[in-house]
């Protein structure tokens, strides 16, 4: 198991109780972990936290450890020890405000003392990581820096310790940059090996020529020192562009580093950059299938990210399906619809069974382009089909169903099943509000509360009350060291037929951890076997969904932006469409309280307004809160429960007739 420590700053979706000095420019509270001394003996003192911090993930229980002590560096006074045997523990501060788009370099103090050390910067709350940097071999005191550049207001900086690492933080600080770069942007896609991206690098003042080096390095946890290009030498007389280049199919994120090249001393950081990976986006039949509430039909869709409409004019497409034996039982040839191939699949008249289609583009000299082969099943109809249209619009047995959802309504089945402990008002009162879907964590949570039966209630009392339902699986059944395959069959096959069922949610928030990627495929891979009539998916933090697109029918991800930051959810939106381009959005808003404050009946109406200008085809609140009235509740005040209410009702009605 890798161990490390993780020093990240994960940008600010919620406005900050810290005040910066924007005069000198921002500064980090207490940045020398300066605090009272303790009294460490006989197991004392294992978790204090130094003025300004605040811990995150420490269990004492386990022998994870915060202490203010005496620092041995030369010159320094106290320092953190952070010692973590478990989950990534530590310490967070929040930081705001911060300029939008203005680099900022983070540096600290680090003295690893076991595990892999890590600096990591995130561009939004949760989402991928814009820098990680590990130092595995490093002994004694080392200056570890990173180039923060925020696409908001703030940042989260969190000093973590991953399993059974150990080390010394002191001297975190905060300063802007004397360089900056811009965010690369790619260039038109030539159909070659690789894609070019065009950046400016600017330094806020100099006299002379500075020299400087450009990096383009992947955001990788296995290989943290490879790069994707060459480093470029540059002089920096003034803004000056700079063109790099990465493998055409890389996957996941870089970013664009700046150094001395004489001294190798950070100079500067660009925002990350979701790799293109591969440019090839093709809109596939949903779940790889032919419905006959579609009549069998799928219009594919083929566009190359980057590409001009001149170049995709001059590539010619050709679809098949093929049989079991590789023999093409039907053909049809593409052509071009604005600036994508339109790819027309036609399954009528084919036997229902299982098929491959394959999708071939050549230039018009005849040079293979792109070839594409997939699993094709057409299925026989059957009743409660729920697919998305080729617009991405839910149809619930052939008619159109804009999905608005609450998470976590009810907890003890007493509160659904019939009997005098019914929440038959509340039930009543989320339908009239405009709420049509429920989702509850009490076939997720591993208790006794979680078993079939009570599921097929719950989906019973759904219907019953005009509801859909998004139903979870129990987390131990595919979290645990084994997957639990029969338990899951056994739970889909029992609520497969039901006329409640809406989809299944696989997984929360998967991509914190891109080495989940297999297990949530082979989720995904069981249900969507025993189920093909329903949407499943994980859902994903923002925009973390591109590993998993194999494993995932729709596009379900939360943000939750905070009181009075609205602003930032176009941005949030954009990333998360470009990493699951080809899938339906889902988004999940906020509704409950962050920190002290609630998000305003404003503040809601434009979560849900920015989705929908964004092309969401479904949006569900956070949430209910169980049977509980607590900050995750719409209910905490009847003032806000009367809000939330009326912003929902306004957007039912808004997206139905969309």
């Amino acid at each position: 198991m890798r161990t490390q420590l993780t020093l990240l700053a994960a940008l600010l979706l919620a406005p900050s109780a810290l005040t910066l000095c924007l005069g000198a420019g921002p500064t980090i509270a207490n940045g020398g972990m300066d605090g009272a001394p303790v009294d460490h003996s006989e197991g004392k003192g294992f978790l204090v936290t130094p003025p300004s911090w605040t811990p995150v993930n420490v269990d004492t229980a386990r022998s994870d450890r915060l202490s203010v002590e005496v620092s041995d560096r030369a010159g320094a006074g106290q320092c953190l020890r952070v010692k973590a045997l478990g989950s990534d523990a530590g310490v967070y501060q929040s930081l705001a405000p911060l300029e939008q788009g203005k680099t900022y370099l983070v540096s600290a103090w680090v003295k690893r003392l076991s595990g892999t050390l890590a600096v990591e910067a995130y561009p939004f709350a949760w989402g991928p990581a814009v820098k990680r940097r590990l130092d595995s071999v490093s002994t004694g005191w080392t200056h570890l820096t990173v180039g923060l550049t925020p696409v908001d207001g703030g940042a989260h900086l969190y000093l973590v310790a991953a399993p059974e690492a150990e080390f010394l933080i002191d001297e975190v600080e905060i300063h802007p940059a004397t360089v900056q770069v811009s965010l690369p942007k790619p260039l038109p896609y030539d159909f070659g090996s690789r894609q070019s991206y065009r950046l400016t690098v600017t330094p806020v003042a100099t006299e002379s020529a500075l020299p400087a080096s450009v990096l383009v390095q992947p955001i990788s946890d296995t290989e943290p020192d490879r790069v994707l290009a060459p480093p470029q030498p540059v002089k920096l007389t003034g803004t000056t562009a700079v063109e790099v280049t990465v493998p055409v199919r890389a996957e996941g994120s870089f970013c664009v580093q700046v150094t001395n090249p004489q001294t190798g001393a950070v100079l500067s950081g660009s925002p990350v950059v979701p790799l293109v990976g591969d440019p090839w986006i093709v809109r596939s039949p949903f779940k790889d299938s032919l419905f006959a509430s579609l009549d069998y039909k799928w219009p594919m869709r083929v566009t190359v990210l980057t590409a001009s409409r001149q170049a995709m004019a001059g590539l010619e497409a050709t679809a098949e399906i093929l049989d079991g034996a590789g023999k093409t039982v039907r053909q049809t040839h593409g052509a071009l619809s604005g600036s994508s191939l339109a790819v027309p699949v036609d399954g009528r008249g084919l036997a229902a069974g299982s098929y491959h289609l394959r999708l071939t583009v050549r230039t018009a000299a005849g040079r293979l382009t792109h070839q594409s082969d997939r699993a094709l099943r057409i299925l026989p109809p059957a009743p409660n089909e729920v697919v998305c249209a080729p617009n991405g619009d839910t149809l619930v047995n052939g008619r159109r169903f804009f999905p608005v959802g609450l998470y976590w309504v009810l907890a003890d089945p007493m509160g659904w099943k019939p009997g005098p402990g019914r929440k038959t008002d509340d039930l009543h009162e989320l339908h009239a509000a405009g709420f049509n879907t429920l989702h509850t964590y009490a076939f997720e949570h591993n208790d006794a509360n979680d078993t079939d039966d009570n599921a097929v209630a719950y989906l019973d009392m759904a219907q019953e009350f005009g509801f859909k339902v998004m139903m979870g699986l129990r987390r131990d059944w595919y979290q645990g060291q084994e997957l639990n395959a029969a338990a899951i069959e056994q739970r889909v096959r029992r609520l497969r037929s039901h006329p409640a069922l809406l989809c299944w949610t696989l997984w929360d928030e998967p991509d914190s951890n891109v080495s989940n990627v297999s297990r949530v495929q082979a989720v995904y891979d069981l249900v969507n076997r025993l189920d093909p009539y329903h949407p499943a998916m994980p859902v994903f933090m923002s925009g973390g969904g591109r590993p998993f697109r194999e494993a995932a029918d729709l596009n379900l991800f939360d943000c939750y932006p905070g009181a009075g930051n609205a602003g930032l959810l176009p941005g949030v939106f954009e990333r998360a469409q470009g990493a699951l381009p080809d899938k339906p959005m889902w988004y999940v808003a906020q509704a409950y309280q962050q920190g002290d404050k609630l998000p305003s009946g404003e503040d809601m109406r434009l979560y849900w307004q920015h989705a929908l200008d964004a092309g969401a085809k479904a949006i569900f609140w956070y949430g209910y809160g169980g049977d509980a009235r607590g900050w995750d509740s719409i209910r905490i005040t009847p003032e806000h429960f009367a809000t939330v209410k009326r912003v929902v009702r306004e957007l039912a009605d808004e997206g139905s007739a969309r």
